[in-house]
């Protein structure tokens, strides 16, 4: 299971770009990722380092596609190969901890 965080950044277009990135989110649910909208990035959940770069390279053409002449787009992989984790395993993890240091 790999985790992705990846962002995507038109260049030239003002300061607010949300709806440049509208279509991008339509590519993922139209694959059927399961996606969380974070307000810096984006995090995804895919079966392989090849499935998670053709899912962020799909999103960044849609954004292309809008017009766009310039992107930024950044990604990071949690790629663990030990034992499968979802992106809710890991967070919970991180909260239970909380609790108990409180």
């Amino acid at each position: 299971m790999v985790v992705v965080e990846f962002s995507i950044v038109p260049i030239g277009e003002g300061v607010s770009v949300s709806r440049f990135l509208v279509p991008a989110f339509k590519e993922l649910e139209k694959r059927g990722v399961k996606y969380e909208i974070t307000p810096m990035c984006t995090v995804f959940e895919s079966e392989s380092v090849e499935e998670a770069f053709e899912i962020v390279r799909s999103a960044h053409e849609a954004v292309f596609k809008t017009g766009v002449k310039r992107l930024v787009t950044t990604v990071k992989l949690d790629d663990r190969r030990d034992k499968e984790r979802r992106m809710e395993e890991k967070v919970e993890t991180v909260k239970a901890l909380l609790g108990e240091a409180r």
